[in-house]
């Protein structure tokens, strides 16, 4: 009886050192995350483009959960308002002290810091938004609570066609049926070849393009739905 006594109270002490060495490892790596996303202050010596500028230590910033027209690249031409945009960006942070909280990816495949950026008490990925320079762009791991702000104020930008919503809600492609993936929040033209390879499940129908941007989805990329300045 007295063996199997301190047998099982081995047993017992065995499995507290693994929940304590459990939790101990548990414990670091929230520290280590928190310390890897915690915010800092940087001066902006450079704007690249609507979403991305260069800090004065040449970290370069790409802002979180929106996306711009692009700026022509190689010879190729800019993307409607993509100019505006990026002159906007360079009003608001050019020269000045910004807090950027890092999302919790931290870097994009370029290298780039992805982040919330904040001037004084200013959101200005939400300005960026709000001001119909930017739209937003779902990303599943971003914060939510954020994301739902951009959310709002591009909601309120399209009701005010602010920016370039004026000439966009007004092309033929975004007044026509669209089809959503609910896993990725991107969409495309209904019949396209990749809006077949979207699971029945995960389909959301749109009666126009519109309507998918104010859900909060977004053309996919490979739909090449912005226009150039030439057109």
């Amino acid at each position: 009886m007295l063996i199997r006594f301190y047998k099982n109270h081995d047993k017992q002490n065995g499995a507290d050192r693994s929940s304590v060495l459990f939790f101990c490892v548990v414990v670091c790596i929230c520290l280590f995350s928190a310390l890897n996303c915690e915010a800092y202050e940087g001066k902006v010596k450079h704007v690249i483009d609507g979403d991305t500028f260069v800090l004065e230590n040449n970290e370069i910033i790409r802002i979180a959960s929106i996306d711009t027209p692009e700026i022509g690249r190689e010879g190729k031409p800019d993307q409607y308002y993509a100019k505006e945009s990026s002159e906007i960006l360079k009003e608001l942070l050019l020269n000045k002290v910004v807090r950027v909280e890092p999302v919790k990816k931290g870097k994009d495949n370029y290298g780039r810091t992805i982040g919330w950026v904040y001037l004084d008490n200013y959101f200005v990925n939400e300005i960026m938004v709000e001001k119909g320079a930017a739209f937003f762009y779902f990303h599943p791991y971003n914060d939510s609570v954020k994301q739902d702000l951009l959310l709002q104020a591009q909601r309120k930008a399209m009701s005010e066609v602010k920016g370039f919503w004026r000439k966009i809600s007004s092309l033929k492609d975004f007044n026509i049926k669209w089809v959503g993936n609910m896993r990725s929040r991107r969409c495309f033209r209904v019949g396209s070849n990749f809006s077949v390879t979207i699971m029945n499940r995960n389909k959301v129908r749109f009666s126009t393009l519109g309507e998918a941007f104010m859900e909060g989805y977004t053309p996919a990329r490979a739909s090449k739905f912005w226009p150039n300045v030439t057109q």
